[in-house]
Parts: structure tokens; C-alpha cells; sequence
């Protein structure tokens, strides 16, 4: 069992498992029910045995913390199935899906900027959780796919309810962690959303999550994937050497202050990359702008 989890362990025979909602590396996502509520299952589909003792605890100790973690932008862990295989996490059901599809897959859905607005805070305000809980976690691969809606979103007059997920696979940062904190896995994130730092091999920390998030603002603006039309392989070179996302897929009504924010978080430097907190602080002050408001 996790170690800090056993309050929180499941009875599988209580789960009922529904239809399968999401696919993948590591795991399948399915609707179920649990206590009469009804709740998200994460299977996942690899063997903890075959990792060594030190990826054993560390997974254990991330795992852990997951009860602990509270905030409304953040999908809420309800429980494990930690005693046989396979490893399946509980947590809360979102309805309406990943924003990804709602980006992308639904042209036929106007969003007005109050929504695009509303989203962009919830993911900030989510990762500024994040960032500030100590021991601090950072998400690595912080992407629409990984964005949930609370419930379905079906025209510009809909208020969103975005919810972070995935969040407590992370990384988080610890005295055991200290040595490796700034080594960690070219693996993580996905290629289209992955800060160039994490490609160079070089040491890099929670400012990969700014990168991401700059990613996201650029989806939410223009409704398109970041670096859409390149090959994935060739992705991450291409920001290395300086490259972004085409402005010209920007909205000419877009505010400006949300463009700008953008740019500022997708900088080379990780250092000037401005924190959660000054994110959240800008996009408040976004939000005063008429065409930001509901109605508009």
C-alpha cells in the first residue's frame, strides 16, 4: 500500500466500472461508480514490481500526497485500489470532459473571452496551488488533454469549470529529492507543449510548468495545438532555436494584455518567465476589460 494512503484504500469489489472515457501511455480512464457517487477511474496499466526500490518509494511518496491536495481548479482524489493489480486511482468524475476536445473537436461551439478568460484563471489558479505547497510539485506535462470541464460546455453563455488533472504523478520537491530535482526525465510532458529546456538535457525546474502554460494560453486564444502542422519529432529543436506558435493564428480581437502575457511565459529564459502568482495577478486585471466580461 502507499505509504499515506490507507484511509483512502478502495475495496475493488465496491468499484463498478463503466464505459471507457480516455486512453493513455500508462493507463486507461473509465466512468464508474463508487458509494453511489459517480467517479473517474484511473487504471494504471504498468507493473509497480518491476521498478526499482528508489522509483518505488518515490512513486509512493507523490501518490501520497494526493489526499492532501485540495482546490477547486484540481480534479479531487476520492481513493485507491493500491492492494492488487491492477493499480487504479479514484477521483472525481468530470463531465464535460478534456478541454482539448472542447478546443479543438467542436468548431461548431462558439466561446466567448469571458469563457476563454474564465479557463485560462482556472489553470493558473491551480498551478499557483501547486507551485506554492510545500513540498512544492510541479505537473510536467500540463496540456488541454489534461484539463478537465466540470460539466459540458455547449455555447458562449456557459460559465467553465476547468479542473487540473493528472496533477499527482508529478514531481514533487523534497530533502530526498533536493540532488534530482533539477534532472528530471526528458519523458515527461508531450512534445507539443514541452518546454525547450527539458529537450536540452540541461537541469530545469517548476519554470517547465510556465512553458506549458504558455501552450495553453495559445489553445484557449487561437483554438489551435501549438507547432499543429509539424512533425512531433521535430517540435522540440524548433523551440530550442527560438521558434513559437504562429501569432498570426491570434484573434484581431483577442486583448492584448493576454497576448502579451503569453509571450512572456514562453520566453527562452526560465528566470523571466513570470511565476503563478504574477499570472494570476495579471489575468485579474484582464478580467476588468470589457470584452472579458459576460455579456459582452
Amino acid at each position: 500500500m502507499c505509504e499515506g494512503l490507507e484511509s483512502f484504500e478502495v475495496n475493488p469489489a465496491h468499484l463498478i466500472l463503466l464505459e471507457k472515457v480516455g486512453t493513455g501511455c500508462t493507463a486507461e480512464v473509465f466512468r464508474g461508480q463508487y458509494g453511489g457517487q459517480e467517479v473517474a477511474v484511473k487504471q494504471i496499466d504498468w507493473n509497480k514490481s518491476i521498478m526499482g526500490v528508489k522509483e518505488q518509494q518515490a512513486f509512493d511518496r507523490e501518490v501520497g500526497v494526493m489526499p492532501r491536495l485540495r482546490h477547486p481548479n484540481l480534479v479531487e482524489f476520492i481513493g485507491v485500489a493500491s492492494l492488487e493489480r491492477p493499480f487504479r486511482i479514484i477521483t472525481e468524475y468530470c463531465s464535460g470532459g478534456c478541454c482539448f476536445e472542447l478546443l479543438h473537436n467542436c468548431d461548431h461551439i462558439d466561446l466567448a473571452w469571458w469563457q476563454q478568460h474564465k479557463m485560462c484563471l482556472d489553470v493558473a489558479l491551480a498551478m499557483e496551488y501547486l507551485h506554492s505547497y510545500n513540498p512544492q510539485i510541479i505537473h510536467r506535462d500540463l496540456k488541454s488533454l489534461n484539463m478537465l470541464l466540470s460539466t459540458p460546455i455547449s455555447g458562449p453563455r456557459e460559465e467553465p469549470l476547468v479542473k487540473v488533472s493528472d496533477f499527482g504523478l508529478s514531481r514533487m520537491k523534497d530533502a530526498g529529492a533536493e540532488a534530482d530535482w533539477g534532472k528530471m526525465t526528458t519523458a515527461a510532458g508531450t512534445c507539443h507543449w514541452m518546454a525547450p529546456e527539458v529537450y536540452t538535457g540541461c537541469d530545469y525546474d517548476e519554470k517547465v510548468d510556465i512553458y506549458s502554460y504558455a501552450m495553453i494560453l495559445f489553445e484557449i486564444i487561437c483554438r489551435e495545438i501549438p507547432f499543429e502542422d509539424e512533425e512531433p519529432a521535430s517540435v522540440g529543436m524548433m523551440t530550442v532555436h527560438g521558434q513559437r506558435p504562429d501569432m498570426d493564428a491570434v484573434p484581431p480581437d483577442c486583448p492584448e494584455d493576454l497576448v502579451r502575457l503569453m509571450v512572456a511565459c514562453w520566453v527562452p529564459s526560465p528566470p523571466e518567465r513570470p511565476s503563478f502568482p504574477v499570472i494570476v495577478g495579471h489575468l485579474r486585471e484582464i478580467a476588468r476589460l470589457p470584452t472579458c466580461q459576460p455579456g459582452y
